[in-house]
């Protein structure tokens, strides 16, 4: 064999082992290649998994919360229960009772709870109120069906605010006081009272024994005639405070005026 044919053997044998090396390696690069992705492919699936189970623990979340939102909104609130005490009384507050009728208030309140005379709260109140007949122009003063009593403390004012305009409509006078816990006091309640009204006549408790007929009479006659003493200071304080309003003719309206044409 010649040098040089020995030299092509060689040259042959070397691209060979070369080609069969490079062949290798592109195998190992393949597999590693092959086997990045599958890692890839599983950790994506993973954190697909686990957004997955988040979203229907947030969606439970949202189901409970929901729920519960329903179940407070059929539970009927006590309008009480939403009322605070003011510092101030709210800006409607007329007529507003004087001290000394503040007294003759507090007084018929208790004589009006002995004989069951009086409603207590504002749902009460109100569904009490309804029940009257409307207001007609043939309606005289007189024939007021109630009188309504209105704490001037109360906050949020809203819970109050239709209670004139109500009576107004039906005929049935009404005072503003300045102590929703003392009203509550007086119509011996166990919690402040927004509103109190008290009715021409009561209940004759006969499931007390302690009373004889006599002081029994002798109550509803004694609540009677407190009632219309009050009764008469509701409408001519009415006439006093609000009628000047109604009619444009208020101090405060006329100096409003007077400020305004002055500018």
């Amino acid at each position: 064999m010649t040098t040089k044919e020995v030299v092509d053997v060689v040259d042959k044998k070397e691209k060979k082992d070369k080609k069969s090396k490079d062949k290798s390696e592109k195998k190992k690069e393949k597999r590693s290649e092959s086997g990045g992705v599958t890692k890839e492919k599983k950790d994506k699936k993973k954190d697909k998994l686990k957004q997955e189970k988040l979203a229907r623990a947030a969606e439970a979340h949202l189901d409970a919360e929901a729920a519960a939102a329903k179940v407070d909104s059929d539970v009927e609130v006590d309008p009480e229960d939403l009322i605070k005490p003011a510092e101030e009384l709210v800006p409607f507050a007329l007529p507003l009772a004087d001290d000394k009728t503040h007294k003759k208030i507090y007084k018929l309140i208790k004589k009006g709870a002995k004989v069951k005379s009086i409603h207590r709260g504002v749902k009460e109140c109100e569904k009490a109120i309804k029940k009257t007949p409307a207001k007609t122009p043939a309606t005289a003063p007189s024939d007021a069906p109630g009188l309504v009593i209105i704490a001037g403390d109360i906050s949020p004012m809203d819970v109050i605010m239709h209670f004139p305009l109500l009576c107004e409509e039906h005929n049935v006078p009404y005072l503003f006081i300045k102590s929703r816990a003392d009203l509550g006091v007086a119509a011996c309640t166990k919690r402040a009272t927004s509103v109190v009204m008290l009715k021409p006549s009561g209940k004759k408790a006969g499931k007390d024994t302690e009373m004889t007929d006599a002081d029994k009479k002798s109550s509803a006659e004694e609540y009677l005639e407190a009632y219309k003493e009050v009764l008469k200071v509701a409408q001519k304080e009415w006439d006093a405070q609000v009628q000047p309003w109604v009619k444009g003719t208020h101090a405060k309206q006329i100096a409003y005026r007077e400020s305004n044409k002055q500018q």
